[in-house]
């Protein structure tokens, strides 16, 4: 074959809509096995004022707008229970978003401290002592929970009101299958 006698426009053209049209059915793929599921699991969630799924590359991000005097464990958890079951495996991230106040947000940065802490040596009650006590001295009002996965702030102030939830490693940890601590 000739290069020079090669219809070009017409090979740049079907080459443009083949992609267009693989993108587009990628698309609609993750709109009806993700997006959606995940809207309807969210939808009915009591104590949720509003959510969102932002896409951070390939890991799908949901956002959560808890209303304020919702129960942020039970809410976190159960977001986290639906989102396991429709992404059977993929991962995830969930943000907590509030409405904090710029006097909040520099007082939770001391408090993450604290969290921190709680988390590597596993002082939960003196943790918990802490912040409410930090919480109390700027007028605040603050509410700790701590299960097997995860530790749960919640502080508010007025209207104002700020959430964070912090990780806990996996206890005990995995032993390698060799046995031994793998060194």
């Amino acid at each position: 074959m000739n290069l020079r006698q090669f219809r070009w426009p017409v090979a740049l053209v079907t080459l443009a809509v083949t992609l267009a049209g693989l993108f587009g059915a990628g698309r609609l793929v993750r709109s009806q096995t993700i997006d959606q599921p995940l809207m309807t699991a969210l939808a009915g969630l009591e104590g949720l004022v509003s959510y969102q799924v932002v896409q951070a590359g390939d890991v799908p991000e949901v956002e959560i707008h808890p209303a304020p005097d919702a129960n942020l464990r039970e809410i976190y958890t159960e977001v986290d229970r639906r989102l396991r079951q429709i992404l059977k495996g993929s991962p995830y991230g969930i943000t907590v978003l509030g409405s904090p106040t710029a006097a909040l947000e520099r007082a939770a940065e001391r408090m993450n401290l604290y969290l921190q802490e709680a988390v590597a040596t596993g002082a939960f009650a003196a943790m918990a002592d802490r912040i409410a006590a930090e919480a109390a001295s700027m007028g605040a009002e603050a509410q700790v929970a701590v299960d097997e996965r995860r530790v749960y702030l919640t502080v508010r102030q007025g209207d104002a009101y700020l959430y964070r939830v912090v990780e806990r490693p996996a206890w005990p940890p995995v032993v390698p299958a060799g046995g031994g601590m793998g060194l």
